[in-house]
């Protein structure tokens, strides 16, 4: 388990993500501190260091780019991780969505 300084949730869940930090699995904001703890373990326990804060699960769903964060589904849209993939593209390219399973824009959902 890592900690670095965070303002918010939001702030720690980015920090939760690649380039930063390429397989973290949970993260907790704790407010009195002001710090983002972050783990790749699965199934790690925050009780002993963040007793006030929430901790926030990810799992991902490759095949349908879904993310669960503390019981709840987000669809992934844009996904940078190698910053190899340009997007700058036009309108039309962002509608039927480019990438592969590293940097994405997943475009529209049928």
């Amino acid at each position: 388990m890592t900690s670095e300084p965070g303002r918010s949730v939001a702030d720690c869940a980015m920090k939760c993500e690649p380039p930063h930090m390429q397989y973290c699995s949970a993260f907790a904001f704790v407010p009195e501190s002001k710090l983002c703890l972050l783990t790749e373990a699965q199934n790690a326990d925050f009780a002993s260091v963040a007793p006030s804060g929430l901790v926030y699960r990810k799992s991902i769903d490759s095949d349908k780019k879904l993310v669960v964060i503390d019981g709840k589904k987000f669809q992934v849209i844009q996904h940078r991780s190698k910053g190899e993939l340009s997007f700058a593209r036009g309108w039309t390219q962002h509608e039927d969505g480019f990438g592969d399973e590293t940097d994405f824009w997943i475009g529209e959902q049928s």
